[in-house]
């Protein structure tokens, strides 16, 4: 099970991505989701979040949509913040609007994540907080 990518290839991603799709986005401020996506924010990607329960509400600034097909954009990065359980379907689904990297977050796992994503030639990423890598990449 490929997780890790090499630093140069993390730095290509971040400086090669703007549109991130947050799944598992969370209004709650005390929500890792919630802080990993204000740093992004700040960190200048646009970041769309997704979350049926939140669809058509704001979260920091941001109009939060129902799944991955209402985003009408191409998308960079997936950035799956579900349980390992939920993950690979999500992944799955990703794999539907052609991102080139999809990322679960620290502590999340999917056993054939790196294979759906070799499907159609994207990243994988997997156990990693995005916001940490960004921070150890760019902030150099």
């Amino acid at each position: 099970m490929e997780a890790q990518i090499e630093d140069i290839k993390l730095k290509e991603i971040f400086t090669n991505s703007k549109v991130i799709a947050l799944v598992g986005a969370s209004a709650n401020k005390e929500k890792t989701s919630h802080i990993v996506m204000r740093h992004l924010l700040e960190f200048g990607f646009e970041v769309i979040p997704v979350n049926p329960g939140a669809a058509g509400q704001e979260i920091l600034g941001q109009m939060t949509v129902k799944n991955l097909s209402e985003i009408k954009k191409p998308i960079d990065i997936v950035d799956i913040f579900r349980p390992s359980a939920e993950a690979e379907k999500v992944v799955e689904d990703a794999i539907n609007y052609n991102p080139k990297t999809i990322w679960l977050q620290l502590g999340i796992t999917s056993e054939n994540g790196d294979k759906f994503a070799k499907s159609i030639n994207a990243n994988y990423v997997q156990d990693s907080c995005i916001k940490t890598e960004y921070e150890r990449i760019m902030k150099k």
